[in-house]
């Protein structure tokens, strides 16, 4: 018995069908990858700026409970630098966790641990305090900047803190108070 195959228009038509969803799915494989990556740095970003909330909310509550001597001027300082290194400033003496201390030394342990210790939980991260008269009343204005590298998110996301001119990749978070 003689078996002839006849040849078809369609032979391998199927072939086809599994390559074309071959690269569909592998078109869908990376558009899920790069949500991914996305997702990973707006998650990394949101993180850093929680860590920034964090420090100047605690640093606000040392600068209240020690309000006499931020109100004479005991808690000033300017540690943000234009080009994101900041500088750390020696360690306190004495050492008030451990030491009684009077208010002027608290403050100055206070700022210690504020940059030294908190603030260097951020990337580059530096900070200031300034105090000054409130436009309106006879309270004092403490105004409190925390500036923090956030290049990792700002490079594909977009910024959504304000950004230095200098370097772009510098985000500031900015809270004020009265005493």
């Amino acid at each position: 018995m003689n078996l002839k195959r006849k040849s078809s228009r369609h032979s391998g038509f199927a072939l086809l069908e599994v390559l074309i969803a071959v690269v569909v799915l592998a078109f869908g494989m990376l558009g899920i990858a790069g949500l991914l990556l996305t997702a990973h740095k707006a998650n990394s970003s949101s993180y850093i700026k929680q860590q920034a909330v964090q420090s100047a909310y605690d640093v606000i509550d040392r600068v209240r409970a020690n309000s006499q001597t931020a109100i004479n001027g005991g808690y000033a300082v300017n540690n943000i630098t234009t080009g994101g290194t900041p500088v750390i400033p020696a360690a306190a003496s004495p050492d008030c966790s451990t030491t009684a201390c009077s208010a002027t030394q608290l403050a100055a342990y206070d700022v210690w641990y504020w940059l030294a210790k908190d603030l260097a939980q951020l990337p580059s991260g530096s900070g200031s305090i300034v105090t000054g008269a409130a436009p309106t009343g006879n309270n004092t204005l403490v105004t409190i900047v925390v500036q923090w590298d956030d290049s990792p998110a700002q490079g594909k996301l977009g910024a959504a803190s304000q950004t230095q001119a200098s370097k772009s990749n510098l985000a500031q978070f900015t809270v004020q108070t009265l005493l």
